[in-house]
């Protein structure tokens, strides 16, 4: 990129690259602590990642600060498909999740970045960093900007993670997703497929939205064949897609998220849930404590220790079960799930399911778990 005659913008407390959902809620933070903020964004808006299935717990909607006018759907339950056909029907007393509109969840986060008193600059693209000073490109136009504190909120294929050296997340996901007209028999509902077939290492979904329309898709760790799985998908749904869409979700957060005067947030940092491969939660939660930290007075490594001792313990025991879940053959799966569809164990996860701390119910059941793990390994022992 050339550099000569290039203009100045000018000097900052922090420059945000990304102003996605948790770009946008660390320059509202840092700003509303007093720190002066510029948010840049390469498109004219952010884009609406829609592999995303925009399904999100009231806690993050209020972790977010955003209200319910983003909602288009609310979850009390959904319906657990087997391998071998069979189904398990969970359902809770009161919703346990939301289905959001994820351009109005962005737009609101923008705007409440803004009435803090960030500066926001779309169509910027930022092109490298050279110590304080990062050169960006503005519909063709060199710009470049000094900066106390970089934070890449820039997801999966983070250029500032690129620019920094930061080590990689422990591994990434292929998600795909389709939006398709679907009027499910229930739309409080959502579907998971535990089908290796379709989604070896991770699941498919089906998540009612918007009325007459459902997000369909899947994750898997195998990119090979994706568009396929997608297609058996939609043909178990009698359902052809309007439009398709795929992306990498990064999960085992990077070993490191800090870096001199730079910080990494969100899928920049593989902040996502191992279980699910949702961002925004644990996204937003450690958008927040960087933005805390940015306005006081306080090392840019506090925001390191604050977000793992926050939300470490549910990453690392959601890549536990993720490690498990792949080494599972389908007979094992159906196994487990006609285990779980005892009602004791439904009420249990109706009332203790939680897609944000899965170790909540992971501790309920962890007696039953020990019992179900041996009867598991009777029944893979070879016959004599």
């Amino acid at each position: 990129m050339r550099t000569g005659g290039m203009n100045y913008v000018g000097e900052y407390d922090v420059v945000v690259v990304g102003a996605g959902p948790v770009g946008a809620t660390v320059a509202r933070e840092a700003a509303k602590g007093g720190a002066r903020v510029l948010l840049l964004e390469k498109r004219k808006s952010p884009i609406y990642p829609e592999r995303c299935a925009g399904i999100i717990s009231p806690r993050c909607l209020r972790e977010a600060n955003v209200d319910g006018g983003v909602v288009v759907r609310r979850i009390r339950g959904g319906y657990i498909h087997a391998p071998d056909g069979r189904s398990l029907r969970i359902e809770a007393s009161e919703p346990r999740a939301v289905v959001i509109d994820r351009h109005l969840f962005n737009e609101r986060l923008l705007r409440a970045a803004r009435e803090a008193g960030a500066e926001y600059m779309p169509l910027t693209r930022a092109c490298f960093l050279e110590d304080r000073t990062l050169f960006l490109e503005r519909e063709g136009r060199p710009l470049k900007v000094r900066a106390g504190i970089i934070v890449g909120a820039d997801g999966s294929g983070s250029e500032v993670a690129r620019w920094v050296g930061f080590p990689p997340p422990s591994r990434y996901l292929l998600g795909i997703q389709a939006i398709v007209p679907y009027d499910p028999e229930r739309g409080d509902f959502v579907e998971i497929f535990l089908d290796k077939d379709i989604a070896p290492g991770f699941f498919a979904w089906v998540v009612p939205a918007e009325e007459g329309v459902a997000r369909v898709g899947l994750a898997t760790h195998e990119a090979r064949g994706i568009h396929y799985r997608l297609k058996k998908l939609l043909g178990k749904l009698n359902s052809q897609p309007i439009k398709v869409r795929s992306g990498f979700i990064p999960i085992g957060a990077r070993a490191r998220t800090v870096k001199g005067r730079v910080a990494l947030v969100g899928d920049a940092a593989a902040q996502a849930k191992p279980t699910t491969g949702g961002g925004l939660y644990p996204g937003i939660v450690a958008a927040k404590i960087l933005g805390e930290v940015l306005c006081g007075d306080h090392p840019l490594s506090l925001y390191e220790r604050r977000w793992r001792s926050r939300l470490s313990h549910e990453l690392r025991l959601g890549m536990m079960i993720r490690r498990i879940a792949e080494r599972l053959g389908d007979r094992e799966i159906s196994y487990i799930l006609a285990f779980l569809g005892r009602k004791k164990f439904l009420r249990m996860i109706g009332r203790l399911g939680d897609i944000d701390h899965p170790s909540v119910l992971l501790k309920a059941l962890s007696r039953d778990w020990w019992e179900m793990w041996k009867s598991l390994k009777l029944r893979r022992r070879p016959a004599l």
